[in-house]
């Protein structure tokens, strides 16, 4: 039971980074679709890899430091 706490923990940490990440992205874009897109979008500043595979990777104060540059 352990194991599925912390697995469903984990699992929750990312989707609510994912969130707070798209709803930064959301303020700049004006829109949930462009938002989105932006997510899946590889980047040069993250050597070609994308928003959603770096918040995957646990790396969101980066993402949420390049969006900052953006405004």
């Amino acid at each position: 039971m352990d194991a599925l706490r912390a697995r469903f923990e984990q699992q929750s940490r990312k989707a609510q980074a994912y969130y707070s990440v798209m709803h930064e992205m959301r303020a700049i874009s004006g829109s949930d679709e462009a938002a989105s897109a932006w997510m899946e979008h590889p980047l040069a500043a993250f050597d070609g890899r994308t928003p959603a595979q770096l918040i995957a990777e646990g790396r969101v104060d980066e993402v949420l430091g390049h969006i900052h540059t953006l405004r």
